[in-house]
């Protein structure tokens, strides 16, 4: 380039030159430029060259780098699959083409199961080179015109198109379920994941990418909640019982923000001599528009929103003041996991109990055996604490879990809490033998024994057979409201047999 610029600068000069000079004729000054005038053609046709091939690599360079730069906004950079963004523009082609000619477009939402296990055992680099395994596996399941695409840590998602009505997605679903549950060999560890799967099919009143993602979501969770490693179909009652958690919870919220708590009825319990001895109190909530929600609704949905501290306190609360209205009796209230992770939980109790008035002792608190199984060394020093404080500690639903006797010997209790499983009726003498086993066991740790969920004569016989120490159930008496407590326990006669009682 240089040499042909300095050629082309000498060449003009020397014309220059020569043109200057009078004493040559035209012919002459003719055979003294067209040299000159030659070089300087092949000059300019090496710089033009030069620059035009120079503007064809910096157009091919800068087309490129878009190209990349598209690519990696499209593209999830571990795997290499479509990204949300590309999930949602094929998403919303295909709709298109569905509005248009119906051609069906089903979408799956994935998430691993385990994955967590994965990172925290063998290391993040590990679980990376797991997620691009399961990319590859799932590419390999899928047709040209399908997408596959991860939308976080371990989601992905498939946009299936044309699939043969449900039974190609279930199919489909079968087989990802399948691949996953193979092993995955991360340099010389094994790893082993599952997967939850939700699909939905776009219909003509759901026919909008980000309607279809939402539905999916929830498919996906609802496969998670039936034990995982499973898939769902979508259907509309998962998106009505949504809409169901999103109104409770925003009435949860709003009932608390003033300050008030839900409704704690009180179902009594039935000692062995058929007197009343003590009341468990249960969250009970009616809805103006809802109706009726049970405790088994309300709490899971208090947990996840993040309110279930100040539910709690003020449901203790109300345990209190019963406690202090009714002082020869014990009331129970039941105690989610989750509050055991607030700081100062046992002092917290133990300030309510003196502003109200009433002993500890006087108040059993119920907790179930996911609390020493998801928070064993935290709820253990802190059950210790609130027993030394006076608090009677209760396991609820003794023997639903995997590790009842390993609670027994490992956390202090004061009463187990029989599940309403172990009585069958149809298996008399061997729900005897059961549930004498467990009294058997009880009583040697020096624990009370309560067969809760009495509903008929027949499964009372068995409980007092086995040597139950209480009872409670509808046999006696529904959970009421207060007024309603107030009068039944004043009706109450107090017989020798269980049986006689109302």
């Amino acid at each position: 380039m240089s040499a042909a610029v300095a050629t082309l600068v000498m060449t003009n000069f020397a014309t220059v030159s020569i043109v200057k000079d009078a004493s040559h004729s035209r012919l002459e000054l003719f055979g003294s430029i067209w040299p000159i005038a030659l070089t300087s053609a092949v000059a300019v046709i090496l710089v033009m060259s030069f620059l035009y091939k120079s503007i064809v690599d910096l157009v091919d360079e800068l087309e490129q780098r878009e190209a990349n730069a598209q690519h990696q906004a499209l593209h999830d950079q571990l795997t290499g699959l479509a990204n949300r963004a590309l999930l949602e523009d094929r998403l919303s082609q295909a709709l298109t083409r569905y509005r248009r000619s119906g051609e069906q477009v089903a979408l799956l939402m994935l998430d691993l199961d385990r994955f967590k296990q994965v990172n925290d055992t063998l290391g993040h680099n590990a679980g990376d080179k797991l997620v691009q395994e399961v990319g590859e596996r799932l590419r390999s399941l899928l047709r040209e015109t399908d997408t596959v695409a991860r939308i976080g840590g371990d989601e992905f998602a498939i946009v299936q198109v044309s699939p043969k009505g449900e039974a190609d997605v279930r199919r489909l679903c079968e087989r990802i379920i399948s691949v996953i549950r193979k092993p995955f060999i991360i340099g010389d560890r094994e790893a082993r994941v599952g997967v939850s799967i939700g699909a939905v099919f776009a219909t003509k009143d759901m026919a909008e990418a980000s309607e279809l993602l939402r539905k999916a979501d929830i498919t996906m969770y609802r496969a998670k909640a039936a034990g995982r490693d499973c898939f769902r179909m979508f259907t509309e009652a998962m998106d009505a019982d949504v809409q169901r958690r999103d109104q409770i919870e925003s009435a949860l919220r709003a009932h608390l923000r003033e300050g008030e708590g839900l409704d704690l009825h009180f179902q009594p319990i039935i000692g062995s001599r058929g007197k009343v001895t003590g009341l468990e109190g249960l969250v009970r909530w009616e809805h103006p528009v809802l109706g009726i929600i049970p405790p088994n609704e309300i709490i899971p949905i208090a947990e996840e929103c993040g309110v279930i501290d100040e539910l709690g306190l003020l449901s203790f609360r109300d345990a209190c003041r019963m406690a202090r209205r009714f002082p020869e009796l014990y009331v129970a209230v039941n105690l989610s996991p989750l509050q055991f992770r607030a700081p100062r939980f046992a002092q917290t109790l133990r300030s309510i109990v003196e502003a109200e008035g009433v002993e500890p002792n006087q108040l059993e608190l119920e907790i179930t055996e996911g609390l020493f199984i998801e928070h064993g060394t935290l709820c253990g020093a802190t059950i210790q604490e609130l027993r030394r404080d006076g608090f009677r500690i209760v396991l609820d639903d003794f023997g639903t879990g995997y590790s009842s006797l390993s609670c027994l010997r490992k956390f202090p209790v004061d009463k187990i809490k029989l599940d309403r499983s172990f009585i069958d009726i149809a298996a008399r003498d061997q729900s005897v033998a059961i549930i004498r086993a467990a009294v058997t066991l009880g009583h040697a740790m020096a624990l009370e024994v309560v067969a809760e969920g009495i509903s008929c004569r027949e499964e009372e016989q068995i409980a007092l057979e086995a040597g139950c120490d209480a009872l409670q159930g509808h046999l006696y008496a529904p959970a009421m409201p207060e007024s309603e407590l107030t009068a039944y326990l004043a009706s109450v006669q107090s017989p020798s047999r269980i049986s006689d009682a109302a």
